[in-house]
């Protein structure tokens, strides 16, 4: 479960190393992963001409830098894992976006006032990563103008088995990380409370996508 944006030591099993795989695996064969391609053409089907784009927990940045490439106007990245600065900052490059795209190290659980509201809000994956995943979710929702993309794992039986066994894995192996699955119902009703709706959804086996749109 790629990108975290939750805090300390929690946060162990994401490094440089990592981000660096993902950077060659990007410049290698584009954007990745069902969701993420869902919610790159979800925002582009939405329009991007001269949007603003964040991406929340957002790794090196890769749906914020596709979105870039497909026509909006700036992007950022916010991050808790410093170790991926670097990786963003070369993939900015590589692709020609570095003077559209930003990186902000920052817990916007606990500092939400770093980052201003733009048109779209990216939330991939990221949830999952901490148990405070539902008040991320609002405060990504407080951010969005427009539209709120986010992916989450499925809340159902299959999905909690395998989490319960991941963390009881990063527990033996001594990381601190551990996976959490959110009620849909809860993640709906924190963008609910900051004027938003979802307006369309793709669930896959593990995956569920969701889009929120500023009730109209």
């Amino acid at each position: 479960m790629p990108g975290s944006c939750c805090a300390g030591e929690a946060l162990d099993i994401f490094s440089d190393k990592s981000a660096r795989r993902e950077l060659r695996r990007y410049l290698r064969n584009g954007l990745g992963g069902d969701d993420a391609k869902l919610i790159a053409a979800w925002a582009e089907e939405g329009g991007l001409e001269g949007a603003s784009v964040v991406e929340v927990g957002g790794g090196i940045g890769q749906i914020q830098t596709e979105l870039l490439r497909r026509g909006a106007a700036t992007g950022t990245v916010v991050e808790l894992v410093a170790g991926y600065e670097d990786a963003a900052t070369e993939l900015a490059r590589a692709v020609d976006v570095a003077e559209r795209t930003s990186f902000v190290l920052a817990d916007l659980v606990e500092d939400p006032e770093r980052v201003e509201p733009v048109d779209i809000v990216v939330l991939r994956r990221v949830v999952c990563c901490s148990p405070k995943g539902p008040e991320l979710f609002g405060i990504a929702a407080g951010k969005a103008r427009r539209t709120l993309l986010a992916s989450f794992p499925r809340d159902h039986a299959a999905n909690r088995v395998f989490s319960r066994v991941q963390n009881t894995l990063f527990a033996v192996i001594r990381k601190k990380f551990r996976t959490f699955i959110h009620p849909p119902e809860e993640l709906e009703r924190q963008a609910a409370g900051h004027g938003l709706r979802r307006t369309r959804t793709s669930r896959g086996w593990i995956w569920e996508t969701a889009q929120f749109d500023v009730a109209s």
